[in-house]
């Protein structure tokens, strides 16, 4: 669903950034990785629902967003450009709407690590929990992998 939102962007793009479809971080990571490590997590938290800690929901949100802007300032001040950057510390409206979503998939993804390890002995004994707690990390590695093979071009 949210990888929709960058073929919207797509289609009314005149720039002359490479797009999305571009990186492999863009078209795998955010097109089939990042999913995979959504479904893995919801499956993980569905299985420790009982103890999720919700009241600090708060404190992942702002972890989430001080990591979504450590990496857009880190895109900035090595001057990874391209059409969510089209200069340094200038953002188009797809990369302010991916900030946005860049927050969301972090705040979720502390809760799901945090639930995790302070329920440890309990998911390691739950094996569907555990597959797809592995499953996330497997996810969150090609997505790393897709990332660094982009930096690297």
């Amino acid at each position: 669903m949210l990888f929709g939102y960058q073929w919207a962007f797509y289609l009314s793009y005149r720039g002359g950034q490479h797009t999305v479809f571009w990186y492999f971080s863009g078209v795998l990571g955010d097109g089939l990785f990042i999913p995979v490590v959504n479904v893995a997590g919801v499956a993980t938290l569905r299985q420790l629902r009982s103890c999720i800690a919700w009241r600090r929901l708060p404190l992942y949100s702002l972890l989430g967003m001080a990591t979504a802007t450590a990496a857009f300032l880190t895109q900035a001040a090595l001057d990874l450009v391209n059409w969510s950057m089209p200069s340094s510390f200038r953002w188009s409206p797809v990369g302010q709407f991916h900030f946005l979503v860049m927050w969301s998939e972090m705040t979720f993804l502390y809760l799901v690590l945090t639930t995790a390890v302070n329920n440890w002995s309990r998911l390691r004994l739950d094996a569907t929990g555990w597959r797809a707690f592995m499953c996330g990390w497997l996810g969150v590695a090609f997505f790393a992998a897709s990332l660094a093979i982009d930096f690297a071009r």
